[in-house]
């Protein structure tokens, strides 16, 4: 019993330790525990503590930045447009004010000194063109555009000042225009060299004038660099000396001397209508002169035929037929310079035989023409300006050349008739005439192949032998009435 019992006490006994010993180490546990609950606890408190201030920072810088960068649809305190504050002003108001602006600096004159006289120009009229379209937009949107804080820091740049130009332009016609109406009166033009052709035929020649313009480049240029928001400078307007086109030297060198050529045909004067033709077309020739190096053209010289200009119906060759038309005969008259053209010895660039053998010059030696298009053409390649003269009488027309004249040269005109085109008989019933009678209705002639070389001699020696255009004439039938 005594044994069972100190057996017992001493399991208790070591119970008991493990329980005191278990008791104390839960102890030490839960006060660590305790302890890590109590460190969290205080990280959290200080987490929200901090946000807190950051939110409360922000919103005390947040708001207050909000309300500085609110769009109150006005220009910024510090901006303004050529020179002009808009600060605290709407786009339309701002706009308003500019508008005056732009009215003043193109209104404002530039004086040009001309000399003796210094004429005032505005701007405007001298084609400045200023708009403020752009500038407007541009400090409108100053502040108003990307992050807030780009919002902040372009006000606070605009409250130190920002300054907008103007755009401006020149419309260069209007300037070059407003010049030439202000100036023109104050120019000195170079004169050309000039003369007059004597009764002799002979040129009187008058000295050229070497002129003073102004340079409407530079001037230009001078007005397109003025700065419009200063005062305006005077402008001295510089003028440059003008020289002439021709001189009396260069005609000196290109003077009539004398006589060329001349070349007479004759004509029919009982036919009247055709003898009023030939006059009229060379009375429209007289006095004609060609430059050197230009184009002698007939029908630019005559002009068109028409009854209005006294003209008349006679015969003309037509396809092969003579036949009434208007003008007829004039022919006669472009016939005649032609030989003398040749004769003058020009270049020949435009020339065409008639259909028909004619019998007032050589054949081979014909130009038939007209208008517009059918025209005898030569170009004066002798270095000296041409004078044409033209005489008529009561059956003949002539015409003289007069021009730089080559001592010692000779021209000559030499024709071959290669083969000769017979005339056809052609028959034709006429029920009017009697069975067996006869009538020749039309004499027939025939047609002619004719070569032409033109030489020219200087001092008697052949210098050319020019091979001229070679000429056909059709021939004309005989035809014959006869009786059925």
């Amino acid at each position: 019993m005594g044994d069972v019992e100190e057996s017992q006490v001493k399991r208790l006994n070591q119970g008991s330790e493990q329980a005191a010993a278990t008791e104390v180490y839960g102890d030490e546990q839960n006060s660590s525990k305790r302890e890590w609950t109590r460190s969290n606890g205080q990280r959290k408190k200080k987490y929200f503590i901090i946000s807190g201030l950051i939110l409360v920072l922000l919103m005390s810088i947040g708001i207050p930045l909000l309300i500085y960068t609110r769009d109150q649809h006005v220009m910024l305190q510090g901006i303004t447009i050529s020179g002009i504050d808009v600060g605290n002003l709407t786009q339309e108001k701002a706009k308003i004010l500019i508008d005056h602006e732009i009215d003043r600096l193109e209104s404002q004159t530039v004086r040009l000194n001309a000399g003796k006289q210094s004429p005032e120009v505005k701007l405007k009229d001298l084609g400045l063109v200023l708009s403020d379209a752009s500038a407007l937009q541009e400090a409108y949107d100053i502040g108003r555009k990307g992050s807030l804080r780009n919002k902040v820091v372009t006000k606070m740049s605009a409250a130190k000042g920002i300054n907008f130009e103007l755009s401006h332009t020149w419309d260069d016609q209007k300037l070059k225009d407003s010049l030439t109406r202000t100036l023109e009166g104050f120019n000195n033009p170079a004169t050309d060299a000039s003369f007059d052709i004597t009764t002799q035929n002979t040129m009187i020649i008058k000295s050229e004038h070497v002129g003073l313009i102004y340079n409407p480049e530079s001037l230009a240029s001078l007005i397109k660099g003025l700065d419009i928001y200063k005062p305006l400078p005077e402008i001295k307007v510089d003028f440059k000396e003008q020289l002439p086109q021709l001189t009396a030297l260069q005609l000196e060198d290109q003077k009539i001397t004398g006589l060329l050529a001349s070349y007479t045909t004759r004509f029919d004067s009982t036919q009247t209508a055709r003898s009023d033709n030939v006059r009229i077309a060379a009375k429209a020739m007289d006095m004609s002169v060609i430059k050197p190096g230009d184009t002698l053209s007939f029908n630019q010289i005559v002009g068109e035929r028409t009854v209005a200009g006294g003209y008349k119906d006679a015969y003309i060759i037509v396809n092969g037929q003579f036949v009434p038309g208007l003008a007829g005969g004039i022919c006669q008259v472009s016939s005649t310079l032609y030989n003398t053209g040749l004769l003058a010895n020009l270049q020949v660039t435009q020339r065409s035989n008639h259909d028909l053998a004619i019998s007032y010059v050589p054949l081979g030696q014909d130009a038939t023409v007209a208008f517009p298009n059918l025209d005898l053409k030569f170009n004066n390649n002798t270095g000296g300006y041409l004078l044409i003269r033209t005489k008529t009488s009561t059956n003949s027309v002539t015409i003289e050349l007069y021009g730089k004249v080559k001592p010692g040269q000779e021209v000559l005109i030499s024709d071959t008739t290669e083969s000769v085109i017979p005339a056809e008989e052609q028959r034709q019933v006429d029920e009017t005439l009697a069975h067996g009678a006869s009538i020749v209705k039309q004499h027939g002639q025939p047609g002619y192949i004719v070569k032409s070389f033109r030489i020219v001699k200087v001092n008697g020696k052949v210098v050319s032998s020019e091979p001229l255009k070679q000429s056909l004439y059709k021939a004309l039938p005989t035809i014959i009435a006869v009786g059925s």
